[in-house]
C-alpha cells in the first residue's frame, strides 16, 4: 500500500485568521479535493481565545505553535508572518518537513517587521494623518471580530523572532516554492533568501499586492500542483533550483 499523504499545515499572516486566509478563499477545499488533509492554525495571539497583552509572551512563536503541529512529517503553507514561522519550523526540525509553500516574503525575513511599532500604536489608538500607508493597508485587513487588538499589538512588539540567518536557512533540504505578487513591496527583493535555500522555485504573480495574495486562484493552483508533484512521481518544479517564473 502507498504511504499516507503528509498532512498540510497552513499558517496565516499577522492580524488575519485561518478563516479569511485559507477557508473563505478556497485553500482548504482545494487541498481536500487534491486528497490532502489540511490543518489551518491560528498564529499565537490570534483568534477568539484569550490572548496575552505582554510582548514577552511571544518571544518564541515557533515553540507556541509546535504543540498544535501533527505528529511526524508534514508539508506546510505560510503567508507573510506565517511563512516566516514555517521557515523557522523547518530550520528547527528539517527532518519533519516534506515541502514548503511560502507567500508574501522576501529578504524582509532577515529583519524585524519594519512597521511593527507603528502598526501596534495604530491598533491601540487608531490611525492618524501621520500613519504610514503600509500601516493603513494592514489596518484594512485586520480582523477585529476574530482578533484582540491589544494581543496583536503585543505580538508586534515581541522580542525579535523568528531569527532567520543564511546559515540556518541552509539547513532546509525540503523543496520550497515561493509565490509573491509583483506589486508587493514587502517581497519584491528576495535574492538573499532564495540564494540560501537549496531547492527553491519562485513564482511571481503580476498585479498582485501583499494582502491580496492569499485570495489568488493562481497561488492556490501553484501550491496544490507543487504538493501533488511528489505523490504523482513527477519531478517537482521546485527541484529546478533557483528557478524563477512569472505566472497568471
Amino acid at each position: 500500500m502507498p504511504a499516507p499523504e503528509r498532512p498540510v499545515v497552513l499558517l496565516h499572516g499577522c492580524g488575519g485568521s485561518r478563516e479569511s486566509t485559507f477557508e473563505s478563499t478556497g485553500w482548504l477545499s482545494a487541498l481536500s479535493a487534491a486528497g490532502r488533509s489540511p490543518l489551518a492554525l491560528h498564529l499565537p495571539g490570534h483568534g477568539t481565545r484569550s490572548a496575552s497583552h505582554d510582548p514577552a509572551s511571544y518571544a518564541d512563536l515557533a515553540s507556541l505553535v509546535t504543540p498544535e503541529l501533527p505528529d511526524g512529517a508534514f508539508d506546510a503553507i505560510g503567508f507573510s508572518l506565517g511563512a516566516k514561522l514555517v521557515l523557522e519550523l523547518a530550520m528547527r526540525a528539517p527532518e519533519r518537513i516534506g515541502r514548503l509553500v511560502l507567500g508574501g516574503i522576501g529578504d524582509n525575513v532577515f529583519a524585524p517587521e519594519s512597521i511593527a511599532e507603528a502598526a501596534a500604536r495604530a491598533l491601540e489608538t487608531g490611525a492618524t494623518p501621520a500613519t504610514p500607508p503600509p500601516v493603513r493597508a494592514f489596518l484594512q485587513t485586520f480582523e477585529p471580530e476574530r482578533n484582540d487588538r491589544l494581543g496583536i499589538a503585543a505580538l508586534l512588539r515581541r522580542p525579535p523572532n523568528p531569527t532567520i540567518t543564511e546559515d540556518r536557512l541552509r539547513r532546509i533540504s525540503a523543496p520550497v516554492l515561493i509565490v509573491n505578487g509583483d506589486a508587493d513591496p514587502v517581497a519584491r527583493v528576495a535574492h538573499r533568501l532564495v540564494s540560501n535555500l537549496r531547492n527553491v522555485t519562485c513564482v511571481t504573480l503580476p498585479g498582485v499586492d501583499h494582502f491580496g495574495l492569499p485570495a489568488q486562484a493562481a497561488f492556490i493552483r501553484h501550491a496544490t500542483d507543487f504538493l501533488k508533484a511528489e505523490a504523482a512521481g513527477q519531478t517537482s518544479v521546485a527541484e529546478d533550483t533557483g528557478r524563477h517564473e512569472s505566472a497568471t
